[in-house]
C-alpha cells in the first residue's frame, strides 16, 4: 500500500503545494500502514479497520483524531477507485466512525488575554496574535500571509486570507490590529521574501514556530491559552455585539453555518434574557409546608 499512498500524496501536493493537506494525509496514512501492514488495498478488511481503531484508542488518541485518520483512508480509496472502479473501501462510517463529544467553544478570559499580551514586547509577535484575536485568523492563515495580501491603505483596511482548502476570504482590520501590523512593517527586515511574518532567517514562519512562540508567552504569563482560543474570543465578541450569524460565518471562514452556530449556542443572549426574566418571575414561589 506504500506505493499507492505515495501516488495519492503526490497528487494532493500537485493540486495544492502550499497547503498542509498532503503532509497531514501522508502522516495519517503511514500511521495506518504501521498498524495494518503494507498489504494491497484490496486485501484490507473490515477487521483490519476494527483493529486499527482499537490500536489508536489504546494509544489514547481522541475520537476526532481517529476519525480524521479514517477520513484519510477513505480519501485514499476514493482516489484509487478512479483507476479501479471495483475497489471497495473497507471503512464503513456507520460501523467505524466514532462519536465525538460536542463541546462548546471556549473563549479566553479577558484577564488571561491581558496577561498574555503584557509579556509580549516583540512587534512581530504582537501583530501575529492580534490578527488571531481581532480578526479570527487561524494559525496556518497567519503563517501563510504575504505582503501582497495587505490592503492597509484602503478604506476600510483589510487582508486577503487563504483559509482551509485554499478558500480565500476578506478579513477586515480593527484599528488595534491595523496599528499592530503597521508597527511591525516599520521594522520588518528588507528581504526578497514575500511572506509577511519572517523568521530570524528571513524566511516564512511555520505553524510550529508560531505555536512555540505562543507556548513561550503563555508560560511567561502563567496562563493556559491556545491559538484557537484567540479565534474563539473573536467570534464570541461578535456574537456579544449581535452581529448576524451569516456575517460571522464569512469572517471566520466557516464552510458550514452549523460551525458558526456553536458560538451562538455558547453565548445566546436571548436564552440568557429569557432565563433571567423567568427567574425573576419565579423568585417569589415558595414551597407549601405539607
Amino acid at each position: 500500500m506504500i506505493d499507492e499512498i505515495t501516488c495519492f500524496v503526490n497528487w494532493l501536493r500537485r493540486r495544492n503545494p502550499q497547503a498542509r493537506t498532503w503532509r497531514d494525509y501522508g502522516y495519517d496514512l503511514n500511521q495506518f500502514v504501521a498498524i495494518v501492514g503494507d498489504k494491497p488495498p484490496t486485501a484490507v478488511t473490515l477487521q483490519d479497520i476494527d483493529n486499527f481503531i482499537t490500536a489508536q484508542a489504546a494509544r489514547g488518541l481522541k475520537p476526532a483524531t481517529i476519525n480524521r485518520h479514517l477520513a484519510a483512508v477513505m480519501s485514499l480509496y476514493t482516489f484509487l477507485a478512479d483507476e479501479h472502479p471495483d475497489l471497495v473501501c473497507p471503512v464503513l462510517p456507520h460501523r467505524h466512525t466514532l462519536r465525538e463529544p460536542q463541546r462548546l467553544p471556549r473563549p479566553a478570559p479577558e484577564a488571561d488575554l491581558q496577561r498574555f499580551f503584557a509579556v509580549m514586547a516583540d512587534a512581530r509577535d504582537q501583530a501575529m496574535f492580534l490578527l488571531m484575536l481581532r480578526c479570527g485568523l487561524r494559525i496556518a492563515e497567519v503563517a501563510g500571509l504575504r505582503l501582497s495580501d495587505l490592503y492597509l491603505a484602503e478604506s476600510p483596511p483589510r487582508l486577503r486570507v487563504s483559509g482551509k482548502n485554499s478558500k480565500e476570504r476578506v478579513v477586515y482590520l480593527s484599528d488595534q490590529a491595523r496599528q499592530a501590523v503597521q508597527t511591525y512593517l516599520a521594522e520588518r527586515p528588507s528581504t526578497t521574501s514575500d511572506f509577511l511574518f519572517l523568521s530570524y532567517q528571513l524566511a516564512g514562519l511555520s505553524t510550529t514556530a508560531i505555536h512555540k512562540r505562543l507556548m513561550r508567552y503563555r508560560t511567561a504569563a502563567g496562563i493556559h491559552l491556545t491559538a484557537h482560543q484567540l479565534r474563539h474570543s473573536f467570534a464570541n465578541d461578535l456574537v456579544s455585539a449581535d452581529v448576524p450569524v451569516t456575517t460571522i460565518q464569512n469572517l471566520m471562514g466557516h464552510a458550514w453555518l452549523v460551525s458558526t452556530q456553536t458560538y451562538i449556542a455558547a453565548n445566546d443572549r436571548k436564552v440568557q434574557a429569557d432565563f433571567y426574566t423567568a427567574a425573576q418571575q419565579l423568585a417569589g414561589w415558595q414551597v407549601e409546608a405539607g
